[in-house]
Formats: C-alpha cells, structure tokens, sequence
C-alpha cells in the first residue's frame, strides 16, 4: 500500500518515512533538489543555514485524511551582494506562502465552496475525509485567483436586485462564451463607464433600455455598437398600451360590467332551455351517441379482422381492448353494454319526504339516507345514492342563488390582461372577449389607435422588420402613445441593432437567476466579494483542479 501512495506524492518531492493508522496517514518528505534559487538575486546556493518542518494536510485516501509533514531547508544566498542573506526553499508547486493544505486540496476546498457555501461545504467535506471549518471554506471561497482573461467581444449587462426595491447591482456576462465576468455594486452609469474604460475592447453592449446603461456604456465604450434587448423593448410597449387603458380605466369598466349582465342574463335563458328540455329525452339521446360510437368501431373492428390484420394489431391501433375485440369477433356483435333498469325502487315509497328535505336545502345524500333508514328503507346506500341523482338531483332545479353569492361565467379582465387582449389576435379569442374587444374599440377610438399601433410594434419586433421602423415613428409620435415613441427614436440606433444582430440579454437573465439561488442559499448573508467568486464560472477566473 505504500508504494501506491507514493505514487500519488508531487514528483518534486522525496518521501522519507509513511505512517499508517486506521484513522489517518501521515508522510514525511523532503525537497528531491539539493539547492535553491534566491528570490531577489536569482542565484542557486545549496549553503544550508537550518531547517524547519511545515505540516500540511492533503486529498484523503481511501476515506483517511493525509498529512505531509515537510522538511524545508532555510539556505544562505552566496551573492556577496545580495541583501537577502537567508531565504527557504521554494515550495510553490505545492503550496502557498503560511497555507496549511496543499494546492490541490485547496482547489477542492474552493470548488465545493463555491458550490454549496459554507455550512453545506463543512459537512461535505467532513464525509469525504478533509474536514475544515465552515469559515475557512468561505475564506478560500473569497480568495480570487488573478484574472487574466480579456475583456469580451459581446457584452451583455442587466440589473439584479440586492434588496428588491431599495438596492441593486449590475452583472456583466460574454454572450459568446456564456460566462459571467464581474458583478458590479450598483447601477449606476458611472461604474459601468469605469469598468469598461479598464477593460477595452468591447465591441457589442447587449442591454435594457434603462439611460444609465446607455450613457454609462457610450461613455466607456463610445465605439461599442448597443443592442436593445427585444424582450424588454416588447414589455415596455406593453406598459405604455396599459397606461392608455388606465386613464381611460373607468370607461372599460363600465363596459365590462354591462357586458358580464348581458352574458350572465343569456346563460340563464340558455340554462332555462336546457332544463325544459324533458330529462328522459336527454338520458335517451345519449345513449343514442354511445351506441352510435360503439358501433362505428364495432364495424371498423370486423373490417380490420376481414383484412387480415391479427387481433393484436387491431388493439394497437384502434386502442380498444383485447379481450373486448375477441368478444366482438365472437359474439358478431358489439353489444349494449346498460345497464339494468329497474321499474321500481324501494326508495319512491319515501319520495314525498325526500323531495320535501331536499326542497328545505338538505342535498347530503348520505344524510337523507340514514333519515330514510329511520323510516323503514332497506336498501344500500349506493343505490339510494343512484336514486337521488336520477329523481331528485337532476329532476328538481337548484334554488336561486342571491345576487351576492351569483357567480359570473364570465368576468370583466383587469388592465393587464386588458392590454393582452388589446394586443391578441383577434381570430383567437373567445367569443366574449372578443366582444368585449370590440366594445373597447368602440367606445374609446384613443385606445384602439394605441391598441393597432402596439400591434404593429410587437409585428416588427417579432420579425426582424427593420423597414417598419420608421412608419410606425412617424404614426406613433404624434399618438396616445408619443411617450414611448420619443424614448424609442431617442434610442432609435440600439432598437436598429436589435433588430438586425442575434444578441440578446436572454444568457443574462438565466445568470440573474443562477445569483438569486447562489443569495438565497447563503440565507442573503453574502457580500460582493463572495458572490463575485461563486458566480463568475471556473473557466472565466482561470480555476483549475490540479491533480499531480
């Protein structure tokens, strides 16, 4: 078993002695080089001044912690000239300066704290065998590697909430790679010009249309191309349609409440209808329709048969049961399948009594039946419950509800979903929405010319038309919707870019939502420093798992 630990020792190491316990191992090295450079004069000496053991805790094996005690030599530099006289061995392929774990289990240590944070990490790493304190992993977690990556091409930038309402941060993401490159503590325009003044070479700015963002990036990128996220330029439009429906709010009201009178009026006439209808004439024609659909099948059953298809392909693919199809193709027939009628019922000898309980409000089923067993019935409650619903609950009408307890079958739409059904299709509405659609338009002609033009809006965005761009200004400026019109030809060249490039802040959005999980596990407790090392991606801070 030694000599497969020695195998996994850094190769710049000598190991002297291996010590085996049921609980831990420990391994004493030494440097396998007889000298040493001086850090200041870069001169090899091997002029041993003293030594001294450093005591370092590495990857587990097989579920045991593993500690390596190394022997470091202090030496004397041999540059008469130098002015640092004594100096120790270089140890960083294997560690850093006062660390005590190695490299690699430093890296493990980071990686499952970015991972799962403090708490969780401690408890992890416990099982695996390289126990450390929550605090310590929180403290790697922070410790960024240095950064030389370059700054992306495609820039993606969006807002994230700290404290939703009260404080927010910025997050910068490459749209090419996908990958997070730096939080920002604030929104303001000022520390996006900064940070992008410190990192050039960003050619695209993928953004909302908040003006922080459009000043802060003209002014630290100035020969950036900004794109207008569609998404965003989509919601925008959308609110601007429902401010028109909200200072006309009342007038929609009204019209929706006389139009919930009308339908509620024309359901009870159509309930009316149905109920004069007789209820054996309704039971009879239903079953009419059962057996006219049992029977088409029952025909399509022998049809395949006298093809020569097998009973097992018939059931695959008319899906009726196997044992049914053999029954069919036995009997020549599909059969009735109903049920037993019965011309008498024990229970009509309590009939007056029920319908005059059910009449007083009393339609528990369960209830009338122990009151009927008081008075001599005999039957099963199944069966009583069968009677009820053929002699009483489908034979005597409902009492009406009161005007406060009447529920609408349909219900006026609030502004939001006003606004939806503005801007819809009109072949795709129910018939009562469309009505009520059509009422709008109407009576206010002002929200029905915003109604068209936020449809025009959402047409061009949604298909690229970047020709309808300037027809839609021109009819939209001087509009009920001219507020958004000026922000739109203000920002008329990001909107112009959104148009006709591919990016978007969509991989931003998903970002934002990988930070809200990252806050909320660590219970909003984290600071900046370590939210920006769990959330910017290993392969952007140049991270790596070093396995010797």
């Amino acid at each position: 078993m030694a000599k497969r630990i020695l195998s996994l020792i850094p190769p710049s190491l000598v190991v002297d002695h291996v010590h085996q316990s049921k609980e831990a191992i420990s391994i004493d090295c030494r440097f396998r080089s007889t000298g040493a450079k001086c850090p200041d004069c870069r001169k090899a000496s091997n002029r041993i001044h003293s030594r001294y053991q450093r005591r370092l805790a590495d990857l587990p094996w097989q579920g045991r912690m593993v500690t390596i005690t190394l022997n470091v030599r202090r030496l004397r530099c041999s540059n008469d000239r130098c002015r640092r006289r004594i100096f120790a061995e270089n140890v960083g392929d294997v560690t850093w300066r006062y660390c005590r774990r190695t490299r690699r289990l430093g890296d493990v240590h980071r990686s499952i704290g970015m991972a799962l944070g403090g708490e969780a990490g401690m408890r992890l790493v416990a099982r695996l065998g390289m126990p450390v304190s929550a605090d310590t992993i929180l403290r790697i977690a922070r410790t960024r590697l240095p950064d030389n990556c370059e700054a992306p091409r495609v820039l993606g930038v969006d807002d994230w909430a700290w404290r939703r309402g009260q404080r927010y941060g910025t997050i910068l993401v490459d749209l090419e790679t996908n990958n997070v490159v730096d939080l920002l503590p604030d929104r303001e325009k000022d520390t996006l010009s900064g940070w992008l003044a410190d990192h050039p070479g960003v050619e695209v700015i993928a953004r909302d249309r908040a003006g922080a963002y459009a000043r802060g990036a003209r002014e630290g990128a100035p020969k950036a191309q900004q794109v207008a996220d569609r998404w965003h330029l989509l919601r925008n439009c959308s609110d601007a349609l429902q401010n028109v429906v909200e200072q006309r709010y009342r007038l929609i009201r009204d019209i929706g409440k006389s139009l919930m009178a009308q339908i509620d009026t024309d359901d009870r006439m159509r309930g009316e209808r149905v109920k004069a209808e007789p209820l054996h004439r309704r039971a009879a024609r239903q079953l009419h329709n059962r057996h006219q659909d049992r029977r088409t099948l029952f025909e399509e059953v022998i049809r395949l048969n006298g093809m020569g298809w097998s009973q097992l392909a018939i059931k695959r693919e008319l899906g009726v049961d196997l044992k049914t199809i053999r029954k069919w193709l036995k009997d020549n027939q599909p059969g009735t399948w109903e049920r037993k009628v019965f011309t008498e019922n024990p229970a009509d000898a309590h009939i007056d009594y029920v319908r005059r309980r059910w009449l007083e409000g009393c339609r528990n089923a369960t209830r009338l039946y122990s009151e009927v067993c008081d008075r001599g019935y005999r039957g099963s409650v199944k069966a009583f419950r069968e009677w009820v619903k053929v002699r009483l609950r489908d034979g005597i009408p409902a009492p009406a509800l009161s005007r406060a307890s009447r529920k609408s079958s349909w219900r006026a739409p609030s502004s939001r979903q006003t606004v939806r059904l503005l801007t819809a299709e009109v072949d795709t509405l129910p018939p009562n929405e469309r009505a009520f659609v059509d009422a709008i338009s109407s009576a206010s002609p002002e929200v029905a010319v915003a109604a068209g033009l936020a449809r025009r809006f959402q047409s061009m965005i949604c298909n690229r038309e970047i020709a309808a761009l300037k027809p839609w200004l021109n009819d939209a400026i001087a509009g009920p919707m001219s507020s958004f019109a000026r922000g739109i030809r203000r920002d008329v060249e990001a909107v112009r870019a959104a148009l006709t490039m591919p990016w978007s802040t969509g991989p931003v959005e998903g970002k934002i939502n990988k930070l809200k999980l990252i806050k909320r596990s660590m219970y909003g407790r984290a600071g900046m420093d370590l939210l920006r090392s769990r959330i910017i991606d290993e392969t952007s801070t140049n991270t790596k798992l070093t396995m010797y």
